[in-house]
């Protein structure tokens, strides 16, 4: 599987906010695929994810020496305050249980400099890819609920303010049937035929010449303080 082929997320973040010469903390990066890209435009780049695998993938693929990866359970590490200029939540707010999204978020607020900012990209209900997790439970399933919790989480930040909404459209392509099962439904030989019928179905009307090509959108807010 290839994440973000076009680069989309970048584009987003860049849109709204100026990465020159800044240190960002990137929470919840998993495998890096963002932090990358981070990386050739900010200053320096802490990279923090509970998963100890991912991490290694990422350390493995991303070699640029102003990137540091951290594992870290609360995804918020233990960092004196005023340590970076802005705090991203690549996809991670709304993994973060519930009754901890605002402290999260309070606790990364207590980490930017003066105008620093917390950038929140979260996933949006439409597309493809998240019809696929949301119809057959594939890779994390339905997040609807996870997701309407971290937008509010953020809305009741004391102190800040969410601007306006930036929504995007990101891909995922798959070289074929087995690398969309492989990568996103690893437990599918356990389930009935019809199933697996139901969804090579379903991937057939996304198939290209270069591969299965699903979408999902997604929605990026900036939060500043008062």
């Amino acid at each position: 599987m290839i994440q973000d082929p076009t680069n989309r997320y970048i584009a987003a973040i860049l849109s709204r906010c100026d990465l020159g010469g800044k240190e960002v903390l990137e929470i919840g990066c998993g495998k890096g695929r963002i932090t990358q890209d981070l990386a050739k435009h900010a200053e320096r780049v802490v990279a923090t994810d509970p998963d100890a695998a991912a991490l290694e993938t990422a350390r493995a693929t991303i070699v640029a020496d102003n990137v540091t990866f951290m594992q870290d359970q609360t995804g918020v590490p233990d960092l004196p305050p005023g340590s970076f200029d802005m705090v991203i939540y690549t996809l991670s707010l709304h993994h973060v249980p519930v009754e901890e999204m605002s402290g999260s978020l309070h606790t990364a607020a207590g980490l930017l400099r003066k105008d620093g900012v917390i950038v929140v990209v979260e996933p949006g209900d439409g597309g493809s890819f998240t019809e696929a997790k949301e119809r057959f439970g594939a890779g994390s399933g339905n997040e609807r609920p996870a997701k309407e919790a971290a937008i509010r989480a953020m809305h009741t930040l004391a102190g800040w303010t969410v601007e306006e909404t930036i929504h995007f459209r990101t891909l995922f392509r798959f070289d074929d049937e087995e690398d969309f099962f492989v990568s996103m439904l690893a437990e599918y030989r356990q389930k009935p035929q019809s199933f697996v019928d139901e969804v090579r179905g379903f991937l057939h009307m996304h198939r290209t010449a270069e591969g299965i090509i699903l979408d999902a959108d997604r929605r990026l807010n900036v939060l500043r303080p008062y």
